[in-house]
C-alpha cells in the first residue's frame, strides 16, 4: 500500500469529523492528530502485516492509533460502540501482537 491512498482516506476522515456529531473541541483534536500521523510509519507498517487488511480496518487502526475515543469512533461511523470493540478485537487477532500495531493492545 502506498502513500497515496492513505493520506485520501485521512483526509476523507478528517472531513467526516467535521460533519459528524462529535463535539467541536474533539474534532479539531483529532483533525490535527490525523494531520500529524506519521504516514510513511503507518504505510510501512501495513505493507509488513500478512493478513488482508480492508479499507473498513485501515479507517479503524487510523482512529485507533490516533487514540480516538470509542464513543467518537462509534459517532464517526455511524454504529454502535460494542461494534467499535467487536471490531478491534477482529483487528487484533488478525494482526497478532505486532510491533507496529502495539496501540491496539
Amino acid at each position: 500500500m502506498n502513500q497515496i491512498p492513505i493520506q485520501i482516506i485521512i483526509k476523507n476522515l478528517i472531513e467526516r469529523i467535521y460533519i459528524s456529531t462529535i463535539e467541536k473541541s474533539q474534532k479539531d483534536f483529532y483533525a490535527e492528530k490525523l494531520s500529524d500521523i506519521n504516514i510513511e510509519m503507518l504505510g510501512e507498517s501495513f505493507l509488513s502485516t500478512e493478513k488482508k487488511i480492508s479499507g473498513m480496518d485501515i479507517k479503524y487502526i487510523i482512529c485507533f492509533s490516533i487514540e480516538m475515543n470509542i464513543k467518537d469512533i462509534s459517532l464517526l461511523f455511524d454504529i454502535d460502540p460494542a461494534s467499535v470493540r467487536t471490531a478491534r478485537y477482529r483487528i487484533r487477532k488478525k494482526l497478532g501482537k505486532k510491533n507496529a500495531f502495539c496501540f491496539l493492545f
